[in-house]
């Protein structure tokens, strides 16, 4: 009897040391599993019908052949990517204001600059990696890309991910709803950056960090403003699924609004 509850105990210890070790180096293959079956999603997006468009049925239209041109590759830096991108958009001199709008459910930065008074689309740059869920972020370590009107602090030209951009997150706002919440701990250090990984920040490649960037450093970081949205208002809307967070609403209320001013 008594050797069998010492082989039990030795059983139950290396059990826990197996899975203890699994729990933290094999986070890359549970987690994506538990995060599809078992996080709540709190934020669900819905299409919306007055945006969809009706498209010809494509067997009423004879279809010419395509032919397609296979041109030569051109290799440019990132002041040249930058000046094209500027010209395309009629921009003589660099822009004096810069609105970055980043959508977590489409997973694009789309890039606008101020032009005789209106908004113009310079370009979008896809997220290269994406961590967390749709919902703003509430604490460290939750690996959440943070939602709401946000400004960028400082310029990084030494960053671990080539270059960055820090998010001032928590801005007044997010520290507001804390203290109500009795939330702490909030988190902070929300980068746009190179590479193509992230917990919470918004990678977007080393060639695009590098026009961005410099794009950046001649508007000016009192001059950028970043929009940071579950979803794209302008075309879609959200369920939320809980009311936990009842101030949630009037934040994407804020968001629609700001998004008006930037039509494609």
């Amino acid at each position: 009897m008594k050797r069998t509850v010492i082989d039990f105990l030795f059983f139950i210890i290396i059990l826990t040391i197996g899975v203890t070790l699994f729990y933290f180096l094999g986070r890359d293959i549970w987690y994506p599993y538990y995060k599809e079956y078992f996080i709540q999603k709190d934020i669900q997006p819905i299409e919306c019908k007055e945006c969809n468009l009706t498209h010809v049925d494509p067997n009423a239209i004879e279809t010419p052949p395509v032919i397609t041109l296979i041109e030569p590759k051109e290799e440019l830096n990132s002041t040249q990517r930058l000046k094209r991108h500027l010209a395309d958009s009629d921009f003589v001199f660099y822009p004096k204001k810069l609105t970055l709008i980043g959508m977590k459910h489409e997973k694009l930065l789309e890039v606008w600059a101020e032009l005789h008074g209106k908004w113009v689309h310079l370009t979008t740059y896809p997220f290269t990696a994406f961590s967390g869920r749709l919902g703003p972020k509430y604490r460290e370590g939750d690996r959440q890309i943070p939602e709401g009107i946000y400004g960028i602090s400082y310029l990084n030209p030494n960053s671990k991910f080539h270059l960055s951009m820090r998010v001032n997150y928590p801005n007044s706002f997010d520290r507001k709803m804390a203290r109500r919440e009795k939330r702490t701990n909030l988190g902070g250090d929300i980068m746009i950056h190179g590479n193509s990984v992230t917990t919470g920040c918004i990678p977007i490649g080393d060639d695009k960090i590098e026009e961005l960037y410099l794009l950046a450093e001649k508007v000016g970081i009192g001059n950028i403003k970043v929009i940071l949205t579950p979803v794209d208002f302008r075309k879609m809307e959200v369920k939320i699924k809980n009311d936990k967070h009842p101030w949630l609403e009037g934040l994407y209320g804020d968001i629609k609004k700001e998004l008006k001013a930037f039509q494609l």
